[in-house]
């Protein structure tokens, strides 16, 4: 096995994620600091994350995957910002290909806390590998890595966010400064 970083590392991989989201934020980080209450807690579907655990480490072992993060606390926004951060890259997204297992708000699609999900960067001459995990798995193509300093998503074609990079540090910086 081969351990991995979180921080995207080259322009041009592509980004996927490995497992489906559900509207679950009882008890996110997103739902306390908005004040939401109500809602469902994320569930552990364990048969499926144990085979999409092993497929990821395989692929680390053979060295496919250049970034992986877990989707807990925050969610998926959360997450591509912290790779975006790490690595001092953009990333643009495609919040239509994110694998909704139900209808759900944006809020609810960006900062949903269901368990077992990761996001991965790959080379692009090993996207095929992912997108045939796909076939099985829970595993979609969201975007790419960019070198414009930029987190941008988009849904519908239209931008929802977009970010620089330099703005997300500091407002991550500043959570941290008591």
């Amino acid at each position: 096995t081969a351990a991995q970083t979180s921080d995207f590392k080259q322009p041009g991989d592509a980004i996927y994620v490995l497992g489906g989201t559900w509207r679950e934020m009882a008890g996110s980080e997103a739902a306390t600091e908005l004040g939401l209450k109500g809602g469902r807690v994320p569930h552990v579907d364990a048969s499926n994350a144990m085979l999409r655990y092993r497929a990821v480490n395989a692929l680390m072992g053979q060295r496919s995957i250049s970034a992986c993060h877990d989707c807990s606390d925050g969610g998926l926004a959360v997450a591509l910002a912290e790779m975006c951060i790490g690595g001092r890259l953009g990333a643009n997204i495609d919040l239509d290909a994110v694998p909704a297992m139900e209808d759900m708000t944006l809020t609810e699609l960006l900062y949903s806390e269901s368990a077992s999900r990761l996001i991965v960067s790959v080379r692009p001459v090993l996207a095929m590998i992912l997108d045939m995990l796909g076939s099985w798995q829970i595993c979609r193509r969201i975007g790419t890595v960019t070198d414009d300093n930029t987190l941008t998503m988009t849904r519908g074609g239209v931008t929802v966010l977009q970010e620089s990079v330099d703005d997300l540090t500091t407002a991550f910086k500043r959570t941290l400064d008591w």
